[in-house]
């Protein structure tokens, strides 16, 4: 009994010690989270003087200026249509890279590290290069439309109805090895007697996908589904280096929304009720997309 005392306390001395070693730094995360969230909920229900930053109470004012102000529903639909777009092609070229790499195929290894390169380089790097390579006057996109048909050509970003669209490509080009890392390491979870079982009762590849592959692999997608959209809503430098938003406000989404409001409009206020509204909304979404995920698993 004795000795079974003694292991207990030298437990729980091991314990405290852990505790009190992490409590320092659990302290500085907490306060550098929650201190600026609760900033910008006090900012967003008062009007921001400069320089000092005082405050006066405004109620519901900047909330209600956010969602009558008529580029807001532009801003929005941009906000959707980059999240969406990028998500869906992300997630598809992600797949197909990540099966090409989970199968037995001569040079995957030299595949897998050229699907990486998008996602190593800084986004800096890539949002310059990909401006030169959409450049109207001497880009090599344009360059190549121009040897086929001149009609073809245009100027990719000066365009409204081409500049988000554009910078989506960009996006996925960026992102989609993300998913593919992802995915494979899913894919390599998968019990092999699971597919070979499969394959003797004569099921064929896209049987295989589709009933064994896609299943196992539901709590991934549904991880990185919610991360792709937090990201989507989020999205700033790459459309900030590439259009500014513009031309007009064709390819400003919430992030770069927010940022001019509250640096080139310096109306912190305003910036911060549709900061916000930003995470309302993305709340919400993990609140009604979370449940049905689990309840597709417990199936």
């Amino acid at each position: 009994m004795k000795h079974r005392t003694g292991l207990s306390r030298r437990t729980k001395i091991n314990r405290l010690t852990g505790f009190t070693m992490v409590f320092p730094a659990a302290i500085v995360v907490i306060v550098m989270m929650v201190y600026p969230l609760l900033q910008v909920i006090v900012f967003s229900f008062s009007k921001v003087k400069l320089p000092f930053f005082d405050l006066e109470a405004v109620g519901l004012k900047n909330y209600i200026s956010v969602l009558t102000s008529k580029s807001f529903l532009t801003i929005i639909g941009n906000t959707l249509i980059w999240t969406a777009v990028s998500l869906a092609f992300r997630f598809i070229l992600g797949f197909i890279s990540a099966l090409i790499i989970d199968t037995e195929m001569f040079g995957k290894k030299v595949f897998r590290i050229i699907t990486l390169l998008p996602w190593v380089l800084p986004q800096i790097v890539t949002a310059n290069t990909w401006r030169w390579l959409y450049n109207p006057e001497n880009g090599l996109i344009n360059s190549i439309l121009n040897s086929i048909n001149p009609d073809l050509a245009l100027n990719w970003l000066g365009t409204r109805s081409t500049s988000l669209l554009s910078v989506a490509v960009t996006n996925i080009w960026m992102g989609f090895p993300f998913l593919m890392l992802m995915l494979v390491a899913g894919m390599q979870g998968i019990p092999k007697d699971y597919t070979e079982a499969a394959k003797i009762d004569g099921a064929n590849a896209v049987q295989i996908f589709r009933h064994i592959t896609l299943p196992s692999l539901k709590n991934i997608i549904a991880i990185l589904a919610i991360l792709e959209f937090i990201n989507g809503f989020n999205s700033f430098d790459l459309l900030f280096v590439m259009t500014g938003g513009g031309p007009g406000i064709s390819s400003e989404t919430l992030g770069l929304f927010i940022y001019r409001t509250a640096f080139s409009n310096f109306d912190f206020g305003l910036s911060s009720a549709t900061s916000m509204l930003l995470i309302i909304a993305i709340v919400v979404f993990f609140l009604l997309y979370a449940p049905s995920t689990r309840r597709r698993g417990e199936k």
